[in-house]
């Protein structure tokens, strides 16, 4: 991952076949995991033309590693597997996130069922609405208006508001 420290790419997330609580689909099949969600580094650069310095490398180690107000890729996972992890959405060092412990026990969870793909491309946006709108990825739910994305939004903003009432932030 050496050169993707300064490239500019798309990335998808893969995972064990029935890890997830999603519907079923006709997901991209790749060594045995099925392509679930995707993302870009950098993001769309403004209407201004400004665009983030964020890349192939921190993006993917804020997903892999990182905590759940950084990545919302773990964010979602998270609240589809609290139960079965035990984890508790919760203000930690100042920031929403699983705590210390929680965020430990989804990344090993994440190195046991996820799998990892990435494409270098210094336009990662152009591709991105094509991947979206043709591609079945029960994870990626801006835009979307089907039940189940309908539900985890529901679900990340419940969590969000429990962990902000529990501390006393609302």
């Amino acid at each position: 991952m050496n050169k993707a420290r300064r490239e500019k790419g798309i990335y998808g997330w893969l995972f064990t076949p029935g890890s997830l609580p999603v519907p079923d689909a006709p997901y991209a099949h790749t060594d045995g995991f099925e392509l679930m969600y995707v993302g870009i580094a950098p993001k769309r650069p403004s209407t201004n033309g400004k665009e983030s310095a964020s890349r192939l490398r921190s993006r993917l180690r804020t997903h892999s590693r990182g905590e759940a107000s950084r990545s919302t890729l773990r964010l979602t996972l998270g609240v589809l597997l609290a139960e079965e992890l035990g984890l508790s959405l919760g203000l930690h060092k100042g920031r929403l996130n699983w705590g210390e412990d929680g965020e430990a026990r989804l990344t090993r969870w994440i190195n046991t069922n996820a799998r990892l793909t990435w494409v270098e491309n210094p336009t990662p946006w152009v591709f991105e609405d094509e991947l979206l709108a043709h591609a079945p990825l029960a994870l990626n739910i801006d835009g979307r208006t089907d039940a189940f994305s309908q539900e985890l939004k529901d679900r990340r903003t419940m969590a969000r508001s429990t962990a902000r009432i529990a501390h006393g932030s609302v």
